[in-house]
């Protein structure tokens, strides 16, 4: 009888205590959603440059951003901002770009690091891939993360087509025009620069870009 009544009691205590009304508030760290959203009406943003050594411009005109580098001496030429992109969260990037080679969007870039992100491509044949350029922990090699591949609803012959990255979780999901094409294990950054990439002679168009993220 001793153990049960002492059993009971601290029952009741505990009931009278969950009962009583808490005044605390307990502070709490809110998550919050930012954004960067580029259509190219001017170029507030200084997307504008000429590198004439490599053959290689970017102009601001009409709407668009033109992006051409015509040249072959490397692999590919890399164009970024950083504008407080935090890649490390749950992240949405979208953009609408064609050309007449091969374009693509480039993220988690860091030129004084070497790190040269991330980049989902698609060429003027409506073949996507994903790529590793290199300089992310992996190695200093360009690395294919998605083989290249096409379908029915990419546009060909250098069309507009809207590619989409979405970070959700341990993952990243990539869509072209509004319909999943891969879905993979999120990886490493070094970097939170966004932009494009073009391949080896390439000239190609942007429409715009729309970045997404949590902080």
């Amino acid at each position: 009888m001793k153990n049960l009544r002492l059993t009971f009691g601290l029952f009741s205590l505990l009931l009278i205590t969950s009962c009583a009304r808490d005044n605390h508030i307990r502070p709490q760290n809110p998550v919050r959603e930012y954004s960067f959203i580029e259509d190219f009406n001017d170029d507030r943003n200084g997307w504008s440059f000429a590198d004439p050594v490599n053959y290689a411009y970017g102009v601001v005109s009409n709407g668009t951003f033109k992006f051409d580098y015509n040249d072959d001496y490397t692999q590919a030429y890399y164009v970024a901002q950083d504008f407080g992109f935090n890649p490390y969260n749950n992240f949405t990037i979208t953009t609408k770009l064609g050309s007449n080679n091969n374009m693509g969007l480039l993220f988690g870039y860091n030129e004084a690091t070497n790190s040269y992100g991330y980049s989902f491509t698609i060429d003027y044949d409506g073949y996507y891939a994903l790529y590793d350029e290199g300089g992310n922990g992996y190695g200093p090699d360009i690395t294919t993360l998605v083989a290249p591949q096409t379908n029915n609803n990419i546009n060909i012959n250098g069309d507009w087509n809207v590619l989409t990255i979405k970070q959700v979780g341990n993952n990243w999901i990539g869509y072209v025009n509004d319909y999943q094409v891969f879905t993979i294990n999120a990886q490493n950054f070094k970097g939170n620069g966004v932009g494009f990439v073009d391949i080896a002679n390439t000239q190609g168009e942007v429409d715009y870009i729309d970045v997404h993220w949590l902080n």
